[in-house]
């Protein structure tokens, strides 16, 4: 949705650059080669980090012994745009530190299948999809013991272990959101009566007719796509931050339908709506690895 736009953007942008000045940028992808993460964790100095991270989710940056290490410490600096949202600032997503910068916000919403969901009221609350009444009812986004960090988080933070055994017991179905929208609308047997997916994944189910999108009260679970970027090479990198921050990437953004942190391109999605954000100071105060230790851990019973 958004990976590979940009991607493609970024190499048209590299390509420009390299015709127009001598300077050499070397961009690496690490969509699915974790060995690269790991890497940065285990740096043993500043040097061996990249010039510009960009990331989605609450992955590596916000874990204790990296953030500690480079974050906290002033590794990196937060990036500025020409005019920021208004309505994201109000909250409470830019860093309030200035270290992390937030490119944009996914929202994660439930989607109601009519075909499955039979006399049960459709739910209006994260809440809602812990009781009873949906257990093996529910898709994720995930494998296995495995499902959405944003998720995994957001009911822990709220319900604690015990919200997360309800959320277990109500999940019927862990895959790719592409799964999910394949099977909605459509009386699949193996499709879930509730699925939570991206709003992006969500507008792409074909029988909308069949469908409602939920946008709960609590708000829409709030993912970052975040750049980290190094304070002593911003001046080096400044065009390749001045890209991730313009224009031109905030309308993939829009397009995907995140909301973008640059003010002016216009978003898909109401201003108004209301987001779930974990927030700046449970992000700091918690080690997002040891929770979703704990949270993987507590269905083995420790094991």
């Amino acid at each position: 949705m958004v990976k590979a736009p940009l991607e493609a953007e970024l190499r048209t942008f590299l390509a420009h650059r390299r015709n127009e000045s001598d300077s050499r940028v070397v961009y690496v992808n690490a969509y699915g080669n974790h060995d690269l993460f790991e890497n940065m964790m285990l740096a043993g100095d500043v040097r061996q980090l990249p010039d510009v991270v960009a990331h989605l989710g609450f992955g590596f940056p916000f874990q204790r012994k990296f953030r500690e290490r480079f974050v906290d410490t002033g590794v990196f600096r937060s990036l500025s745009f020409p005019r920021s949202r208004p309505s994201l600032t109000q909250k409470g997503i830019v860093d309030p530190q200035g270290h992390y910068t937030v490119l944009a916000i996914n929202p994660m919403v439930m989607v109601a299948d009519h075909t499955k969901i039979g006399a049960r009221p459709v739910p209006g609350r994260w809440a809602d999809i812990l009781e009873p009444e949906y257990e093996r009812s529910v898709g994720v986004v995930g494998r296995g013991e495995s499902f959405n960090e944003a998720l995994a988080l957001t009911i822990y933070k709220e319900f604690g272990l015990p919200g997360i055994e309800k959320l277990r017991r109500a999940i019927a179905f862990a895959g790719h959101p592409a799964q999910m929208v394949k099977m909605a609308g459509r009386a699949h047997p193996q499709a879930p009566a509730i699925s939570i997916v991206d709003y992006f994944f969500a507008k792409m189910i074909k029988r909308q007719d069949r469908i409602s999108i939920i946008w709960p009260e609590e708000g829409a679970l709030a993912i970052p796509f975040l750049v980290l970027a190094r304070s002593d090479r911003i001046e080096n990198a400044g065009a390749v931050a001045a890209f991730l921050t313009g224009p031109r990437t905030a309308r993939i953004c829009a397009d995907a339908y995140y909301y973008p942190l640059h003010g002016d391109v216009p978003a898909r999605l109401p201003e108004s709506s209301k987001l779930n954000w974990l927030g700046w100071e449970y992000l700091r105060q918690n080690d997002l690895e040891s929770v979703l230790n704990e949270i993987r851990e507590s269905s083995t019973g420790g094991e």
